[in-house]
This record gives structure tokens, sequence and C-alpha cells, in this order.
């Protein structure tokens, strides 16, 4: 009998390391990241069981610190007086086999809606790919 009790004990020690591990993992996307033309950093997190994305940094202002762009592009006209610097870009993302699947993504400087997928690379790199119909793009974002 105690034989059982050590081994049962051993095993659910053994199963809860891999689902902190597991846990773990799917908040390694959390964080801010600096986009593939170095334009905007984005700051990814949590919202209950989903991922989303703002905007925290956009380069142009580094030296226009009176600037606020605004989204003119947006297909909704009562959006277009909005500004970029704090926008949610990303939503939707979860967690599923090592990626951040069925996400959508926003692009101000176009007004366009897309897909979204993302994989870490690295701790410090991900990969973000953006689909849009038949066509798809892939971007590499840099952990800052």
């Amino acid at each position: 009998m105690k034989h059982i009790t050590k081994v049962t004990i051993a095993f659910f020690l053994f199963a809860c390391q891999f689902i902190a591990q597991a846990q773990e993992s799917t908040d390694n996307i959390i964080g801010v990241w600096l986009n593939d033309d170095k334009t905007n950093k984005i700051e990814i997190y949590k919202v209950d069981k989903t991922y989303s994305g703002k905007i925290i940094w956009i380069a142009q202002l580094a030296n226009n610190p009176g600037l606020n762009p605004k989204d003119k592009n947006n297909p909704n006209p009562e959006k277009r007086n909005q500004s970029i610097l704090g926008m949610d870009i990303i939503t939707g993302l979860s967690y599923s086999d090592g990626k951040w699947v069925n996400g959508k993504i926003y692009t101000p400087k176009k007004g366009i809606y897309a897909e979204c997928t993302v994989e870490l690379l690295s701790d410090n790199k991900l990969s973000l790919v953006v689909s849009k119909g038949m066509f798809s793009r892939t971007k590499t974002w840099i952990r800052e």
C-alpha cells in the first residue's frame, strides 16, 4: 500500500511540473515587441484566455512629441479621429500547439484587418504571419 501511495504522489508531482511548464510557455508571448520596420513598439498582454497587442510607442513621435497620429484610414469613418498610440492592433490570439492562433490584426497605415498567427522563434524573436484572403506575409518582431 505504501508503495502505491509513493508512486501516486511521484506521478502527481511529475504531472504538475508539466502543467506548470505548459502554463508558463503560453504566456511567453507577453511583453513589448519592436515591429519589423522599427516604427512601432507593441505590448502584447493577456485578456482572460486570449492575447492582445497595443501600440505603446511610435518612432515618428521621438522627434515630434506633440504629434498625435490618428487612424485616418480606418474603414469605419467614426474611428478615423482616434489616436493610434494606445490602440489595440492585435486581438483574440489563443494558444494552441506551440503557437498563438485565430487572432485578428489591424494595420492603421492601410486601414486593413487580417487574420494573424504568432510563433516564438526564440525568447526574443517572434514570427507573425498575417493572412488576408489567399495572401499572407511573415514578419519578424524583436523583444524590447
